[in-house]
């Protein structure tokens, strides 16, 4: 059977009840392939659906991103919301006249960035054969906090509606599996008590403090791209750059204090003043950064923070600036 999934969680799900159809995970790993569609041609989906199931009754093929987007050679484009691939896109024309070959014993699913509407030829090909496509609006405006509540309903949880209120706030709303993780943690935080507005209000900010953590790490193992990576999801958590720039001079502080209690032999959790697994944290990042480095840090973190106070440069390119130069990569 033929699928077409948006990459978001409603497809997330949708492939993961496909994927049991193959049986035990063992199974499903023999049985799976995934391929970049942005690079591939007839033929190689052609060899990739023909393999014959191994010690099951299924196989499962996934082509993340072949028809939204550019493809990898510049060459045409499918877009979204119904609008036609180009005319002299012979590549996806090839793959949609293929379809009808697909085995009966293969699930071919086709993940994309973005959703169609009915009227684009992917969409006509796959219901034209009797495929399934599953492409669910996600929640918005004034259907988001309902969602939550029988989100949270759903995995055996309660939360009042003035939290799912504050959840609603404080969490992008266009990433919904990272806001579905969030649900499960505070489901979690709480047992069986009802989720409030302030069990929201710490665990958000539990998970911020754990971004800065992780891109301290980042930074000290010079990992440019993961820096950049927990920075931008930083500010998709609605994280001002500003912001940023100060948990992560705090951070240094701390990791300043870290330095001299362990040359003093002292207790950390006391020196410091944290909870025993902050400390065990900042020990370790205190390994990574030697005290001079932290000591640099600080100070260039002072000059960014004036540089964005005073308008001398806005203030995501100045932190993206300092992230570059401390992990020691360019801009990504």
């Amino acid at each position: 059977m033929i699928y077409l999934l948006r990459d978001d969680l409603f497809g997330a799900e949708r492939l993961n009840e496909i994927r049991a159809r193959l049986g035990p995970p063992d199974l499903q790993g023999l049985n799976t392939t995934v391929l970049d569609g942005s690079r591939l041609t007839v033929g190689e989906l052609r060899a990739a659906v023909a393999v014959v199931p191994f010690l099951g009754a299924r196989r499962l093929v996934i082509v993340r991103r072949l028809f939204g987007g550019r493809r990898a050679d510049g060459a045409g484009e499918a877009t979204a919301g119904g609008r036609r691939a180009s005319q002299g896109d012979a590549r996806m024309q090839d793959i949609l006249d293929y379809l009808p070959a697909v085995p009966a014993e293969t699930d071919l699913v086709f993940i994309e960035d973005e959703a169609f509407d009915r009227d684009h030829p992917v969409v006509r090909q796959i219901t034209r054969l009797g495929g399934e496509v599953y492409l669910p609006d996600p929640p918005r405006g004034e259907h988001l906090v309902p969602w939550i509540v029988r989100r949270v309903r759903t995995k055996g949880g309660r939360i009042a509606r003035e939290a799912a209120e504050v959840l609603a706030e404080l969490v992008e709303a266009d990433d919904l599996r990272r806001l579905d993780l969030t649900l499960d943690l505070l489901i979690t935080y709480v047992g069986e008590q009802v989720i409030s507005p302030a069990d929201v209000r710490t665990l958000v900010a539990e998970s911020r403090d754990a971004d800065v953590f992780a891109l301290v790490d980042a930074v000290g193992a010079r990992d440019g791209r993961r820096a950049f990576e927990t920075y931008r999801r930083l500010l998709g958590s609605n994280a001002s750059p500003i912001y940023i720039v100060a948990m992560l001079a705090r951070q240094m502080r701390l990791l300043l204090l870290t330095h001299e209690a362990m040359a003093r032999r002292e207790d950390v959790v006391k020196a410091v003043a944290v909870h025993p697994r902050i400390a065990q944290k900042l020990a370790r990042q205190a390994r990574t950064f030697g005290a001079e480095r932290c000591v640099a840090a600080v100070q260039r973190l002072a000059e960014v923070d004036q540089a964005i106070k005073t308008g001398e440069i806005e203030e995501e390119l100045a932190v993206e600036l300092l992230l570059a130069e401390l992990t020691g990569v360019q801009a990504i």
